[in-house]
């Protein structure tokens, strides 16, 4: 079909018009779309951002796990500290019932008009056996040492006592009460030493229960924790009806918790 000459010159505004809009249309759509068009530094900028968070996680990781480690430390650490809190009061109690009861036989004897001629015949005191005025004389003067903590001279007394009485029949009850004296100190080798020279040298003494069961609490304190229940299985069954056995089944039931 061939367009006259005069109609061509009448439609070419319109055409020109049309291809100067068509780019303008199509950049309108393009821009109609709703995902945003990224620039390379707007990508770059994420990627920084997402590894900034990345490495904040890390180091927040990091903090729970010291802040974790930090509290088991201190749980075993206050768990320690009432474990000696409960043996030091233990102790304390244990030593005071004794020096209460001694006291108490102190008493008795001095009632009973014990003085410095030996006393023949009637019934002796089983805890304290009675002997001459001067042995026990020096014996009174070691315990009031105790009863008033003054442990140092305490302990020289005590051992001027075995020294000068060898054949005392209260050696037993001052290698014993010296053994305690070592104990308050921290003197645990020395402790263990007399604790053993009451259980050895002296097996029909009534100190004996009381100084196995001190035997356990040197082990215990050394850390041989096997040898301290070995020990006080031992004392639990072969002085059944002794407050030592009582002291050693509270022992040993400590452990199992």
């Amino acid at each position: 079909m061939i367009i006259p000459l005069r109609s061509m010159l009448k439609i070419l505004p319109f055409m020109a018009v049309s291809f100067a809009l068509s780019p303008q249309i199509q950049a309108a759509d393009l821009t109609d779309q709703n995902a945003p068009v990224l620039t390379d530094s707007a990508a770059s900028g994420g990627s920084a951002r997402r590894s900034s968070n990345a490495d904040l996680l890390l180091q927040m990781q990091q903090l729970q796990q010291e802040m974790q480690t930090l509290r088991n430390l201190v749980e075993q650490q206050e768990k320690i500290i009432s474990q000696l809190q409960k043996d030091g009061r233990d102790r304390y109690l244990d030593t005071d019932r004794r020096l209460s009861d001694l006291s108490d036989t102190l008493t008795r004897l001095q009632k009973d008009g014990v003085n410095s001629t030996p006393v023949q015949g009637g019934a002796e005191d089983p805890a304290l056996p009675v002997i001459s005025g001067t042995a026990k004389e020096a014996y009174q003067q070691a315990y009031a040492l105790v009863k008033a903590q003054k442990f140092d001279k305490a302990i020289t007394a005590y051992q001027a006592f075995i020294k000068n009485y060898p054949e005392s029949s209260l050696l037993a009850n001052a290698y014993y009460w010296l053994g305690e004296l070592y104990m308050v100190k921290n003197l645990t080798q020395e402790a263990e030493r007399v604790f053993l020279t009451v259980v050895e040298r002296y097996p029909k003494s009534l100190k004996v229960p009381d100084a196995s069961y001190k035997l356990g609490l040197v082990y215990a304190r050394y850390g041989q924790q096997e040898k301290a229940i070995a020990q006080m299985k031992e004392v639990e069954q072969q002085f059944s009806d002794s407050t030592a056995a009582k002291l050693a089944k509270q022992f040993l039931a400590a452990q199992k918790k």
